[in-house]
């Protein structure tokens, strides 16, 4: 009864502006909710819905990305190898649809993910936690495999989490895993409603219809647009432009104190700007510091700011060693004749360094930054374990980059000079700064030095890259999990994610990186990727651009306001006051 009232109110509202029903909080952001399914969802904008409905076992306290409290769990232990973890659950839990939670729930959710594991999807660290590999089914087995290779795949992900008793739950891993702990608070882990996704026809949990699960498209099926979860706030409808949740009333833990919050998606920053000085939004996105400036002062406008918000999204300047350079309009003729750049042209470290001592770091912290943000040493937030804050960072020095440019390709480089394009994502003024920085002073340091700076629209920039053929381009990464491997790995490992965009191949790194994933002693960890960012700085594969400190844009109404970089919105509503 009491939903039916609060849809008629919130109906209400939309026709008449700004007139929501009073306790609702409404947040204004830009790029649209993806899916609201957690084996699908890979965006942080699906992220701040899904983060409130579903729970996973452990939960994050507060800002802190290194202690936590139990969610849907009250305890856990892991066995001595670090390959086997069991959790106990929490008893009198239960889902939006009005089901039990039960272990049940835990394992089907955990064997889901590892049957879909869609390619855009994040399961994938997940995957690789529980079977040894990436992928799904189909990616790791091949053309070639047989149906006795698919009964053995699942027969691993069957043996993946087992139901103890009806309370207890185990996972057992392919290996030891000392990340696992935290990546079972990514949103791929966030607990789903078993019988209400298999009542509206999700698989079936059985290995007799696994194989018709591989890898499909999530967002045609019941849980992209409906949830059941456990969290304190239940969907109320989601229309792909706007989403309206309510508070759930049967919600193991306190009561929330906000009765309704509505999501909407404006793209255009001067709308938003405008519905929080008129009281129309709660909460609005700001895409910049520069725009920020713009509401200081306002009247019932709050800017949320505090010195420890430094974000922990790391963005790079990429060099790529093995450049793809087939139909490649970037590297000019392919030839160090200063008319254009050889595939090998940044596998010379010496070259790397040129380009490194041209980029004047506190110049992108005053212009870009407004002043705000934080030199980087390695690819790494300095919050995380093994961040090397001893470390200088390479900045703006012309002695030492003309001294690195001549010795770059025996001389060649400074003799003949060169013409290439870097590119970045269209719309990214961050990065395209970034380029044009490096662009200004090199050419500044040598007349035969040519460097251009295209964009490139976003999909077709991630195609590019892919295919090796970016020469120098800009791009970042957020963590998923709150763990330096989420990093280090992607960033500087032969087999990571940008491997196939820069070559970069460096055995030292690479067995320094596997080290750290085999033990769970968090002191040997941290000696370990101390290495990594000495080698990082010694050999210049990729340069770290300054981060940016976050802020948070509410009315003066909106208490309780928090960030933690591992949640999309960076507090949860359940935390939240409306005075």
């Amino acid at each position: 009864m009491r939903k039916a009232f609060t849809g008629i109110a919130l109906a209400a509202a939309l026709l008449f502006g700004s007139a929501w029903a009073q306790n609702t909080f409404v947040y204004q952001t830009f790029g649209g909710i993806d899916t609201l399914d957690p084996a699908q969802a890979y965006d942080t904008a699906s992220s701040v819905a899904i983060e409130n409905i579903y729970e996973t076992l452990y939960d994050y306290v507060g800002e802190s990305v290194t202690e936590f409290q139990g969610s849907l769990a009250t305890d856990w232990s892991a066995n001595d190898a670090g390959d086997q973890y069991t959790f106990t659950l929490r008893e009198g839990v239960t889902f939006h649809s009005g089901n039990d939670f039960t272990c049940a729930d835990v394992e089907y959710t955990v064997e889901r993910m590892l049957v879909h594991n869609p390619s855009d999807g994040g399961v994938w660290f997940l995957a690789e936690s529980f079977l040894g590999a990436q992928g799904n089914a189909d990616a790791v087995l091949g053309d070639d495999a047989s149906d006795a290779d698919y009964a053995d795949f699942f027969a691993r992900i069957d043996d993946a989490a087992e139901c103890i008793d009806e309370n207890t739950i185990q996972f057992t891993l392919d290996a030891p895993d000392p990340t696992f702990f935290v990546k079972m608070m990514s949103d791929v882990a966030r607990i789903v409603d078993r019988d209400f996704a298999i009542d509206n026809g999700l698989w079936d949990g059985t290995e007799a219809t696994w194989r018709d699960w591989i890898g499909v498209n999530l967002r045609e099926y019941h849980l992209h647009d409906a949830a059941s979860g456990t969290g304190a706030y239940q969907l109320v409808d989601w229309d792909g432009e706007q989403l309206v949740a309510e508070r759930y009333d049967g919600y193991w833990g306190d009561t929330p104190a906000v009765q309704d919050v509505v999501v909407q998606t404006v793209d255009e920053q001067s709308t938003r700007l405008l519905a929080i000085q008129a009281g129309d939004a709660s909460r609005v996105q700001v895409g910049d510091r520069a725009t920020l400036e713009q509401l200081r002062g306002a009247e019932g406008v709050t800017i949320h700011e505090e010195p420890n918000w430094l974000s922990t999204t790391v963005g790079m300047v990429f060099f790529n060693s093995d450049i793809n350079t087939d139909n490649n309009p970037d590297v000019g003729s392919g030839q160090l004749d200063g008319d254009g750049i050889p595939a090998n042209f940044f596998d010379d470290a010496n070259m790397r360094k040129c380009f490194a001592y041209n980029f004047d770091q506190q110049a992108f912290i005053d212009q870009v930054l407004q002043g705000q943000g934080q030199a980087l040493t390695m690819g790494l937030p300095p919050s995380f374990l093994g961040y090397r804050d001893d470390l200088p960072t390479y900045d703006l020095d012309y002695a030492a980059a003309e001294e690195a440019c001549q010795a770059a390709h025996g001389g060649a480089v400074w003799e003949n000079g060169f013409e290439f394009t870097a590119t970045y994502n269209a719309g990214n003024t961050t990065r395209q700064a970034a380029l044009n920085i490096i662009k200004d002073n090199i050419e500044f340091m040598n007349p035969g030095f040519r460097m251009n700076v295209r964009e490139l629209a976003w999909p077709d920039y991630l195609a590019y890259t892919d295919e090796g053929k970016g020469t120098m381009f800009a791009l970042g990464w957020a963590p998923s999990y709150a763990d330096s491997d989420y990093f280090l790995h992607p960033f500087y490992h032969s087999e990571g994610f940008y491997a196939g965009r820069t070559g970069i191949d460096n055995p030292e790194l690479d067995a320094l990186i596997d080290a750290a994933r085999e033990t769970v002693d968090a002191e040997e960890r941290e000696d370990l990727y101390e290495q990594v960012g000495q080698i990082a700085y010694d050999e210049m594969p990729m340069l770290p651009y300054p981060s940016p400190n976050e802020f948070i844009v509410t009315r003066d109404n909106v208490q309780g306001v928090y960030l933690n970089p591992m949640y999309g919105g960076q507090f949860l509503w359940k935390d939240i006051v409306l005075d």
